[in-house]
């Protein structure tokens, strides 16, 4: 943002009214007054911070900041990928990275309770899978992994993975598809007990309550390798040709 975007910030900041949900905004007509802009230049400024997922439109509320990881308007990930600054290869590197980097740091936060939390979000995710509920059971993913950041308490970590996954959703939405399809397939057709890509976050919540820093972080290493094995094309075998088994 240049400093005339963040001055325009701070006032919504000083004259807005904190809420649960956020901070409620003035009328347009009175922002335009205390920042000397006109209605159409308040407007633009808006617009912006909707894009970017900081402003959302509440019914009954008007407008208001709110927290950008838990908004659903927008990212800056997702406006980067539209704008092919960035490629969807490259954020879902990113995100791999920054989770197994933090792995280890979340032991000095955790609780049993947040174990216990994160372990009925895989049970969901299971439930979801065997009901070949893709959608739902890519928001019990996404619910587990934010879950992890949010254990940092480090609000600007949480807004990054949650832009990450919001950016790559709909690839991870088509690959959930894709590994439970085959796993059912390599089953026989059958529904497993529990999906291998789902039970590897109880891998991770296990690591947790062992307290040891490598076990978390082999779990976390694991989680991603897991899926890239499942989801990984199958190659191609041709046809033997005719007279030959």
């Amino acid at each position: 943002m240049d400093s005339d975007a963040l001055e325009f910030l701070d006032t919504l900041v000083r004259e807005g009214t904190r809420t649960e949900k956020g901070i409620r905004l003035p009328t347009e007509r009175r922002l335009a007054e205390i920042s000397g802009l006109s209605r159409s230049q308040v407007r633009e400024r808006l617009s912006g911070l909707q894009m970017l997922g900081m402003l959302q439109k509440v019914q009954g509320s008007g407008n208001m900041l709110v927290d950008p990881s838990t908004s659903g308007t927008g990212n800056v990930f997702t406006l980067m990928q539209r704008a092919g600054l960035v490629s969807t290869a490259q954020i879902a590197q990113a995100r791999e990275m920054l989770e197994i980097a933090i792995a280890p740091r979340i032991l000095e936060h955790v609780t049993e309770a947040q174990i216990l939390a994160l372990e009925q979000t895989v049970h969901d995710m299971i439930d979801a899978s065997a009901a070949r509920d893709f959608a739902a059971g890519l928001k019990a993913d996404h619910d587990f992994h934010l879950a992890l950041f949010d254990i940092l308490d480090n609000p600007i970590m949480t807004y990054m993975v949650g832009s990450m996954n919001q950016a790559l959703h709909d690839l991870l939405l088509e690959r959930r598809r894709v590994v439970i399809s085959r796993e059912i397939a390599e089953n026989g057709g059958v529904i497993p007990e529990m999906f291998t890509t789902d039970e590897v976050h109880f891998e991770i919540t296990r690591a947790l309550r062992s307290r040891r820093r490598e076990a978390v972080s082999a779990a976390m290493v694991e989680h991603f390798e897991r899926w890239r094995r499942v989801s990984r094309p199958r190659p191609h075998t041709a046809p033997a040709p005719r007279g030959e088994s």
